[in-house]
């Protein structure tokens, strides 16, 4: 796993811990390397839950959007109910 220059994960709570490993195993899988681009710093909306350690957003511009899409359900599908997994754009935002 790399951090975007700047990204650190220095807040972010536990409960995204299984997320980080469970992304790391699907981006292998798919052949790419695993790069946080947002946790708990930055500039997020009002009210976002990266002020609070509860979501992190992993890049997904190196694949395809088939790919990227692909990539977003096998996320979702490992996690399961207590996160959500959104496709957007250029990386895939995940919170608990």
């Amino acid at each position: 796993m790399k951090l975007k220059l700047g990204v650190t994960l220095a807040g972010i709570n536990l409960k995204m811990r299984p997320v980080l490993i469970a992304a790391e195993a699907i981006w292998t899988k798919f052949g790419s390397k695993l790069v946080v681009t947002s946790a708990a710093g930055g500039t997020h909306s009002a009210g976002s839950l990266h002020y609070y350690g509860y979501a992190v957003d992993l890049r997904t511009r190196n694949f395809t959007t088939a790919v990227a899409i692909d990539v977003t359900n096998a996320l979702r599908k490992k996690l399961g109910d207590k996160y959500d997994v959104i496709h957007d754009g250029p990386h895939i935002h995940v919170h608990y």
